[in-house]
């Protein structure tokens, strides 16, 4: 078992590029702790194809500074166990303390060594409506989007954001709206394009945002450039469930 001690995780990403968890070594684990509450985002990512590998969150409730068996039973928090090589995720509110975030293989469908990378950052749940800044894959629409896509999910403490990926083509467009809102919550939307490839949604590389407020829909009208986008459904407060909507078109120049 790896242990890397982050100390005080923020808003500024932290990532570990091509680690990797095996038959003698099964788990790494990532401590971090935050000084107030925080959303916290993990995104395990880029898993070796053909692999699996799962992430869990445990807080360090007896404070001993060790993934122990309190922890497990008492602290745990939240998981992701997606199958094969698909990306993980977990985005929480959390209060001030000490967290561990684990790594672990998933024997049944690995062998050999499991490579992957993982980000992890703490944004401020405040009033200006802080979007997670990690671009996990967690719904995959397709390498283009080839046609209509709707979407049910919920938001909100334990949930604080997904990320939908997808791709425009030449000739293609799309309208986005995020409806269904609770009349005392409020979600919001961002179109993120991440130029360098790196799964962090860097300074200058939003390209839309709907932000309206409580209890209203969001909407991303006629956008039609061609690329590999990520759109982010964030908590700004209370809990809702959601449906969004993809509604692809093909541009006058088709």
């Amino acid at each position: 078992m790896s242990i890397q001690d982050l100390g005080s995780l923020n808003s500024t990403p932290r990532s570990f590029n091509s680690f990797n968890v095996n038959a003698v070594q099964p788990t790494d684990i990532f401590q971090f702790s935050i000084g107030s509450t925080r959303n916290i985002n993990l995104s395990l990512n880029n898993i070796s194809t053909g692999d699996d590998a799962d992430l869990r969150l445990f807080r360090d409730v007896n404070a001993n500074g060790i993934l122990d068996a309190t922890d497990r039973a008492n602290g745990f928090i939240d998981s992701s166990t997606k199958s094969t090589n698909v990306d993980d995720a977990i985005n929480v509110r959390a209060n001030a303390g000490t967290y561990f975030a684990e790594v672990s293989r998933f024997a049944t469908g690995s062998s050999g060594f499991v490579f992957y990378d993982l980000d992890l950052s703490a944004t401020k749940p405040t009033s200006t409506g802080d979007f997670s800044n990690l671009l996990p894959k967690e719904f995959e629409l397709g390498s283009f989007l080839s046609g209509d896509v709707t979407n049910v999910g919920k938001i909100n403490n334990n949930n604080t954001a997904d990320v939908y990926h997808f791709s425009l083509g030449f000739f293609e467009g799309v309208n986005i709206s995020l409806t269904g809102i609770s009349a005392n919550a409020d979600a919001d939307i961002r179109l993120i394009r991440d130029l360098d490839g790196d799964r962090i949604a860097d300074l200058g590389e939003e390209v839309a945002r709907s932000g309206r407020g409580l209890g209203q829909s969001e909407f991303i009208s006629n956008f039609r450039e061609t690329g590999d986008y990520f759109l982010q459904v964030n908590q700004f407060s209370g809990s809702t469930p959601y449906t969004i909507n993809f509604d692809r078109f093909p541009t006058a120049e088709a």
